[in-house]
């Protein structure tokens, strides 16, 4: 049995009823994960929240709901360690694209032995390249050179949630932010083309980003040097996992 997990706070009463309804005609079983909601909940998880690291790599504070998003990713990350076997998150605003997502389903532990994680929607990057890997008949697994840009849902491994846990012992970005930083974390960015399922229109974020306030001419040195070495740490990962994949061949 696949276990699948929706991320989803408990008065979103509309959203649980738009993903279930989804789900249970696809005939999937499935679990709701209590969301951290920033906005009302003081988790113990958000002592880990830095906001002076915030502020000198990205320039800005975490809303309260972007900690809550995060908290309620780190403790499904807990919870597959937990269970030891592959499971599927999806957060409520999910809208499944039933061919490629049930061919996941069916093949998920073939995939679960080659891949540690793999993005089941859009990337949302502008510009990226990719690498094919797998091919199934509805859907392919593809490296990607960047990072999706949102956590709408993903298959994850146990050897992959530890990873993430690993490298997630201060927080001071998104989680989706983090989840992209594959030369930091050392989980690969794989994802699906054509994509599982997207973000359903209908819904507007829960997270609420909150409002940035002015950042000063020292501030906006720092993010973007902070972002220049971003660059080219992502790049040099990406160049020596391209040598790695052409001697193995």
């Amino acid at each position: 049995m696949t276990n699948i997990f929706i991320i989803n706070i408990p008065s979103s009463v509309h959203r649980k009823e738009n993903i279930s309804q989804q789900l249970d005609q696809l005939n999937l079983n499935y679990s709701f994960f209590d969301a951290i909601n920033g906005h009302k909940d003081n988790h113990p998880l958000f002592a880990m929240y830095d906001d002076q690291l915030s502020q000198a790599y990205r320039g800005k504070s975490l809303s309260k709901g972007q900690l809550g998003c995060y908290a309620s990713h780190y403790l499904l990350w807990q919870k597959c360690i937990e269970l030891n076997q592959p499971i599927i998150i999806l957060e409520d605003d999910a809208l499944i694209y039933p061919k490629p997502f049930i061919e996941i389903i069916n093949n998920l532990d073939l995939l679960a032995k080659k891949y540690e994680c793999i993005r089941l929607f859009d990337n949302k990057r502008p510009s990226f390249f990719k690498l094919k890997q797998m091919i199934l008949p509805h859907t392919s697994i593809y490296k990607f050179s960047k990072g999706h840009m949102s956590a709408t849902g993903y298959l994850l491994t146990p050897a992959g949630a530890k990873k993430l846990l690993q490298h997630s012992n201060k927080w001071y970005m998104a989680v989706d932010i983090y989840m992209d930083r594959f030369w930091v974390n050392h989980l690969e960015c794989y994802g699906t083309v054509p994509a599982c399922l997207t973000n359903d229109p209908v819904f507007d974020s829960d997270i609420g980003y909150g409002k940035r306030a002015p950042r000063s001419l020292a501030c906006k040195i720092k993010r973007e040097l902070f972002n220049f070495k971003e660059l080219i740490r992502r790049e040099y990962y990406n160049f020596k996992f391209i040598l790695k994949m052409t001697f193995k061949r």
